[in-house]
């Protein structure tokens, strides 16, 4: 049942999507992308984008109409590019194939800040005399490629691996040091965790929130760029949210809205039974993340207010019924589309709650802090604390806490991703997470160069020409765009590593693991390099486009309310240089990598006999670990447009 709705919801996402319009290959570009002038709205584009010196670019001025939003087609528009100012050069701009699409072709010869002068002399049939005049500033950037900076990552990359290898095979042990403090032991804290307004006091907020997302999301402009259900769902919490992943576990889920309403469903309804076995797994929650990035990436459901409130609708809906149906929070553990990532990623936080004694836990008969109390519900995700070893469940509600009457619960920092090692507990469908998002990460970073549908159209030509001439074009590149993501994140990804695995225990020899479960082992020392490559994609996107969640919540605040948080300003500059997001990035995939190298090497000599087995075991997979760094790294170098279009 849950899975017929799912499909059903997801085939309408389509028709609601296309009928909102694109921009074909163009990108927003400047520092203001959107103005609205006597009843239009005008937004600057080129293709390909970002400009660069020597390279042709199409400039595109998309021109939507206010009321209804439309496009307008049939005008007739001049367009104006000087890196001074001085727009003497006006030419005439024809329509392109996109409706309301206006375009004259422009090659910088420099780099440096150009201003861009549309002149709108005709539209629907009315002529402007003089005409509507809108000016944008446009930066042009370096020239496609990886720079000096980028290569001098990659080298020093290179020498910090043969470094780690090298120091692989010195058997090292760190002598006990004293015991990390017990972060309960604070009184004020301790007090603060356990008080029983702490959920409540950030979940309702957030469910409040969610409403006004949902309705703006369906009543609201249906232009992503100026709506807050748009702004904030995809450039601020999809993008902000994986931050918090690193720090500090799954304490997203305490606050929670969905989670709530799965949780509170489940008390009203005090259902005694467990989800159905087939479904206790992250397999249904990695499916449906996967089906959402599609939808972002081939739909634009990042640009569709009213996709994004039925996104939010459907899964609001299916946490109730889980929870009408289902005991305690088996939607968050089992079937949250992100579940699985917050999962997996939250094993690298490091902060951890831990029994004291688990000979204490085994002699306690009530076992309330996994059954429940008089004070405590017992443990909403399932998990038992005395056999506890990972972070991957614990949202951190201290539940456990408030039932143990022994005193037994630590709450404390460790080694940051000490669990990838450390934790006894090794499955599959986590590994396969953990693999799989490297390559989903890599080809959604891919997807966003400015080069990326000129390769899309050249592997296109692949098709057998019948299939081209009965199928239109953007049909059949949405198909090979899709087969490339789903079939390099789903399988070559995961068959790379395989094949990793494989050669892996051929060198361990006769004390290897056997390639199944060498790959569900090593997979976890993959977590770093999804994890990093996901932060780096995603603080660029808050950076460069976080911004513009001012403007947008102003304009919002002054429709709806009776109040006002000032004048919007549309010339949104980004947070921070594209210098320091780079830097930033590089540092993120080299850091991490460092990570990985060392879980691999902990993993390594925790299942092998020898210090000399493990190594020679670990190199296939630490190359590969290098590879798909180093791939990260040279995307992240090249030329991109907005991923949002906002």
């Amino acid at each position: 049942m849950i899975t017929r709705l799912a499909a059903a919801f997801f085939l309408l996402l389509p028709t609601t999507v296309f009928a909102h319009g694109e921009h074909g290959g163009a990108q927003p570009i400047g520092a203001v992308r959107l103005v609205s002038i006597q009843g239009y709205q005008v937004e600057l584009l080129s293709q390909p984008s970002p400009l660069a010196p020597g390279q042709e670019s199409q400039v595109v001025a998309k021109i939507i109409q206010n009321s209804p939003l439309k496009p307008v087609s049939g005008g007739r528009v001049l367009i104006s590019v000087a890196p001074s100012g001085n727009h003497d050069d006006f030419r005439l701009a024809p329509e392109v194939t996109w409706a309301g699409s206006y375009a004259v072709p422009f090659t910088p010869s420099k780099r440096g800040v150009h201003q861009v002068r549309v002149a709108i002399a005709e539209l629907d049939g009315e002529q402007f005399d003089p005409p509507l005049l809108v000016d944008f500033q446009v930066a042009v950037g370096r020239a496609p490629g990886m720079g000096g900076v980028g290569w001098a990552f990659v080298a020093v990359l290179a020498g910090m691996t043969v470094l780690g290898l090298y120091l692989v095979i010195l058997k090292a042990r760190v002598g006990r040091v004293a015991e990390p403090l017990n972060l309960l032991a604070i009184p004020w804290l301790r007090r603060l965790l356990t008080a029983p307004a702490l959920q409540p006091s950030m979940q309702i907020p957030l469910l409040l929130l969610m409403v006004i997302v949902i309705f703006l999301g369906l009543s609201d402009v249906q232009e992503g760029g100026v709506n807050v259900a748009t702004k904030l769902t995809w450039t601020i919490w999809w993008a902000g949210i994986i931050f918090t992943f690193f720090l500090v576990g799954r304490a997203w889920c305490l606050a929670c809205p969905f989670g709530a309403l799965n949780e509170w469903a489940s008390r009203i309804a005090a259902p005694v039974r467990r989800l159905p076995k087939p479904f206790r797994n992250i397999w249904w929650a990695t499916g449906m993340f996967v089906l959402l990035t599609w939808a972002d990436e081939q739909l634009g459901v990042v640009r569709s207010p009213s996709v994004t409130a039925w996104i939010v609708i459907f899964f609001a809906g299916l946490a109730v019924a889980i929870g009408i149906f289902y005991e305690r929070r088996s939607f968050c553990r089992y079937l949250c589309p992100i579940g699985g990532l917050i999962g997996i990623y939250s094993m690298t936080a490091p902060v951890e709650l831990r029994t004291r004694d688990r000979s204490v836990c085994a002699a306690d008969r009530e076992k309330s802090c996994y059954r429940g109390s008089a004070q405590a519900r017992g443990c909403p995700m399932f998990e038992f604390p005395a056999t506890m070893d990972r972070n991957t469940y614990c949202t951190f509600c201290v539940e456990c806490v408030k039932g143990c009457g022994h005193d037994n619960l630590l709450l404390r920092l460790r080694a940051f991703g000490k669990d990838l090692w450390a934790s006894g507990r090794r499955a599959l469908d986590e590994s396969y997470l953990a693999v799989m998002l490297v390559g989903l990460t890599l080809l959604v970073t891919a997807g966003m160069l400015s080069t990326w549908p000129g390769w899309i159209e050249a592997l296109s030509r692949l098709l057998p020409s019948f299939v081209r001439s009965t199928v239109k074009p953007v049909t059949y590149l949405s198909i090979v765009e899709s087969v490339i993501l789903l079939g390099g994140a789903l399988a070559a990804v995961p068959l790379m590593v395989l094949g990793g695995a494989a050669l892996s225990d051929r060198m361990a020899g006769d004390k290897g693991l056997g390639t199944r479960r060498t790959f569900v082992v090593f997979g976890y020392m993959f977590v770093p390099i999804g994890l990093a490559m996901h932060l780096a994609h995603n603080v660029g996107h808050l950076l460069i486009e976080g911004g513009g969640i001012v403007p947008v919540v102003q304009r919002a605040v002054a429709i709806y309310t009776p109040f006002s948080l000032g004048t919007p300003d549309w010339q949104i500059l980004p947070l921070a240089s594209e210098a320091v997001v780079g830097v930033l990035q590089m540092g993120l995939l080299v850091g991490f990598f460092v990570v990985s190298l060392v879980a691999g090497h902990l993993l390594a000599l925790r299942v092998y006999p020898d210090p000399r087995t493990a190594s020679r075991a670990l190199l296939p997979l630490a190359a590969l670990a290098l590879l798909f760094t180093v791939v990260g790294i040279v995307l992240l170098n090249q030329p991109m447009g907005m991923r949002h279009g906002m």
